[in-house]
């Protein structure tokens, strides 16, 4: 594998054709079974999509583990899916949220010691050979600064830049044979919207900065926290910040086990990215179980606190964008299709033909939706099968041709945090919790003693 950046045109090759053997593989396999289901209706069907779907995502696995990059990290975004996506997928993908094979310490100390220009061992007191988490972009060392402060250490993977550009084209090229065969979904948007914001990733001064400026947001809340960074030993490909010893945000036996109240957790989360949404603008995009931790209460009547770590991608919305998402959530709590009909066009989605009229039929779904779901965290999955046979129908009729790249983002955060509403089995109101913010009424901090509309199931 190229070591600065750079693949050749044999590696470029490669993964085109192991990304398109792989998923073509299990785009003809869902459609035979499809297939079999409509004409054949046999008696097993349940268990040959159960067995299909787990030999799938661990053809996936592989392929995410081998290729790494961008591959792998839509997979990690899909194994955190346990609202929608298959129990099978769910299983085999989440494995690797934190669990990807590390580069050796050689590899790491090379590309330490050339961003901060000295010895490893003169930069800290101590610095584990193994990490204690690898991820799709990069890996994360436990360490001691001189002094005898524990930090993280961030060390991006010397290839992913390569990795990253040849898979964007990779996926590109996918994408246009999915739209050509499935005419009536676009998935251009979401890689357009990677395009611009993975690179960004692989700075860690940009994403250093954009953890800071989302720190400042709960500096009056003692629930969520932020670790800080060490400037000193921080470059592009190097990000050091304190460390915290906290339980993953999806081990619910951890979470028990500490006396963490899971819907407390899960109400301070929805209340965050309601601060950072609607309130700032600008939030922290990627909250996957890796990316999120809770420290136990330090008391006995104490709330547990949140933690949120990997600030690369992080989106700044545009103010009239910003402006608009309140009316159109203001709408749906109000329930009225129409201005959220209005608040759609407004945020630049287009269809064929008469888009007022083909978005308030999807409004009108939409809200339908929203009142089933009023008091959970994730996606009903007989809401998600009705939805799922409905929308399509109204897309084909009068098919969205564009979506605005920052509801691409938006919309990923929302289906993130439905998979962890579901993983950690609570249910909130999210009415309650939301209104304040949309209609521009910023509740206070909480004291202590979690939100009284949450409940554990």
């Amino acid at each position: 594998m190229a070591q600065r950046g750079r693949l050749s045109a044999s590696e470029r090759l490669f993964r085109a054709r192991r990304i398109s053997v792989t998923f073509g593989r299990i785009y003809l396999g869902i459609k035979t079974n499809q297939w079999i289901a409509r004409r054949l209706a046999p008696r097993d069907m349940k268990r040959r999509w159960s067995r299909f779907n787990r030999q799938s995502a661990w053809s996936i696995y592989d392929t995410a583990i081998d290729l790494r990059g961008m591959i792998l990290k839509g997979c990690q975004f899909v194994g955190s899916r346990a609202d929608v996506m298959p129990p099978e997928y769910v299983d085999v993908l989440s494995q690797l949220q934190d669990r990807v094979p590390a580069h050796p310490i050689e590899v790491v100390r090379e590309l330490v010691e050339d961003e901060l220009d000295a010895p490893l061992e003169r930069l800290f007191e101590s610095f584990s050979e193994e990490p204690i988490a690898a991820a799709s972009l990069a890996q994360v060392h436990d360490a001691t600064l001189p002094g005898g402060r524990r930090v993280a250490v961030k060390v991006q993977y010397p290839e992913i830049a390569g990795l990253v550009r040849s898979d964007l084209a990779n996926l590109k090229a996918l994408f246009r044979a999915v739209g050509f065969v499935e005419r009536d979904f676009d998935l251009m948007p979401l890689i357009t919207e990677l395009g611009e914001h993975v690179p960004r990733e692989l700075d860690f001064i940009h994403e250093g900065r954009n953890s800071e400026a989302v720190a400042k947001f709960f500096e009056g809340r003692d629930d969520i926290h932020v670790p800080s960074v060490h400037w000193d030993y921080t470059t592009a490909r190097v990000l050091v910040t304190d460390y915290v010893d906290g339980i993953k945000i999806s081990d619910r036996d951890a979470l028990s086990a500490a006396g963490v109240d899971r819907a407390a957790v899960m109400q301070t989360l929805v209340e965050a990215y309601c601060e950072q949404i609607l309130v700032h603008g600008l939030f922290h995009a990627d909250p996957h179980p890796g990316n999120l931790m809770v420290l136990p209460p330090e008391q006995e009547d104490g709330a547990p606190r949140l933690v949120f770590i990997d600030f690369g991608l992080t989106k700044q919305l545009p103010p009239a964008f910003r402006e608009t998402v309140l009316h159109f959530a203001a709408a749906l709590l109000q329930g009225d299709p129409a201005r959220m009909a209005q608040a759609l066009v407004d945020l630049g989605f287009e269809t064929r033909e008469d888009p007022e009229e083909a978005l308030l039929s999807i409004s009108t779904l939409l809200l339908e939706v929203a009142k089933r779901l009023r008091h959970q965290t994730w996606v009903d999955p007989a809401v998600v099968r009705e939805a799922g046979e409905e929308l399509p129908k109204l897309i084909r009729e009068n098919p969205i041709v564009r979506m605005p790249g920052h509801v691409v983002l938006l919309g990923r955060v929302i289906a993130l945090l439905s998979g962890l509403g579901h993983t950690l089995g609570v249910r909130i109101d999210m009415l309650r919790t939301i209104l304040p913010y949309a209609m521009g009424q910023r509740p206070a901090p909480p004291i202590s003693k979690p939100a009284r509309t949450a409940e554990r199931d």
